[in-house]
């Protein structure tokens, strides 16, 4: 539970009056997340910085601006750089975005939407532009129905997928949000990685954005891939077609956020693969009569897919912090809900726990 203190100054001069605000701004500024506004460019180059992998320190602004290689660059990726990063206010709109420029640059195609995403994905594909063909399980029966479309010579603007991409030109965009830069690699199997600022990278649930690269760019934020087949054309369009609408002082809570994102990530994923190992210890193939018990636990560590996870995991990279679970019966889930003593809500990435 966090208690908010509210503070109220009494002085019986104007000067007194005066340094007392001083005082209290200088504590805000330094302690809390209200910078000045006026530092919203750097704090966004600092933003782009750590998506880009050349910032992982827990440094003060100030010193983040010093240097560009202050780390290593986990993205790996030759040419790849935070010029190649590009902001929004949200994540959703990194996704609307990076879609409105595939459009501007492939033409109105139809998109494939592979694998269930976060709803409002799908309904952007759906909505904006000629369609969406959608396959929600995202199954290898999928990719089949899939290849024979392509190969009848039907032809999409984008998917997530990489091999098929290759043969039948389309672009390949992948959301990080739940698995996030930290632990896994994925830009070298995509044209543009988008991802949510708002949930691990912000961590406090106090401010929203998002990026994009592309093969070397990022929405939401989003990333451009500089080796992806379309980076010199998405790089033309986004010239033309981006906007920097990100809110100044969104922008500096954002960054003051995110100083301490690899230590809250590298936490997370501790806590979930322990609980993930706790829920599997009273995993059960039935369910034994009056003792509740596990039917299954979906976590990437003890998912039946784990080597797909392998092949795209950092070095140091662990599993992430979203994990499910499933009971024999409705009423033994509904005990297990009420009686765990965490916050509840439709979220993930905050610096407390969420069920």
């Amino acid at each position: 539970m966090t208690q908010q203190v509210n503070g109220h100054v009494n002085g019986d001069t104007n000067d007194e009056f005066d340094g007392q605000e001083d005082c209290l701004q200088f504590i805000e500024e330094r302690f809390g997340r209200n910078l000045s506004p006026s530092l919203a460019a750097n704090a966004k180059l600092a933003i782009r910085r750590r998506i880009a992998g050349s910032l992982r320190l827990d440094v003060e602004l100030e010193e983040a601006m010093k240097s560009s290689t202050l780390s290593g660059d986990t993205r790996r990726v030759e040419g790849f750089s935070a010029d190649d990063v590009y902001l929004h206010p949200t994540g959703m709109s990194s996704i609307f975005n990076t879609h409105r420029v595939m459009m501007a640059a492939r033409g109105p195609l139809q998109s494939v939407c592979f694998g269930f995403p976060y709803i409002d994905t799908l309904k952007i594909l759906q909505k904006w532009g000629p369609g969406c063909l959608f396959y929600g399980h995202g199954a290898s029966e999928d990719l089949d129905d899939l290849e024979a479309r392509l190969r009848r010579g039907e032809r999409y603007l984008a998917l997530f997928c990489e091999a098929l991409a290759d043969e039948f030109d389309f672009a390949v965009v992948v959301d990080e949000t739940i698995g996030n830069f930290i632990n896994v690699h994925v830009l070298p199997y995509a044209d543009v990685v988008v991802s949510s600022l708002t949930k691990v990278f912000s961590g406090d649930s106090n401010v929203m954005g998002g990026g994009h690269s592309v093969k070397g760019s990022l929405l939401r934020r989003s990333i451009l891939n500089p080796k992806g087949r379309y980076f010199q054309l998405l790089k033309r369009t986004l010239e033309k077609e981006y906007e920097d609408d990100y809110w100044a002082e969104d922008a500096i809570f954002m960054e003051r956020n995110s100083r301490d994102f690899v230590s809250r990530i590298e936490k997370i994923n501790a806590n979930a693969e322990a609980i993930c190992d706790t829920l599997r210890s009273h995993k059960r193939s039935t369910a034994p009569v009056g003792q509740p018990t596990i039917k299954q636990v979906y976590y990437p560590k003890c998912s039946p897919t784990r080597s797909h996870y392998e092949r795209c995991r950092n070095p140091n990279g662990g599993y992430g912090g979203l994990l499910s679970t499933t009971f024999f019966s409705t009423a033994e889930a509904v005990t297990f809900f009420d009686r765990l003593e965490t916050a509840k809500g439709p979220s993930l990435g905050t610096n407390f726990t969420l069920w």
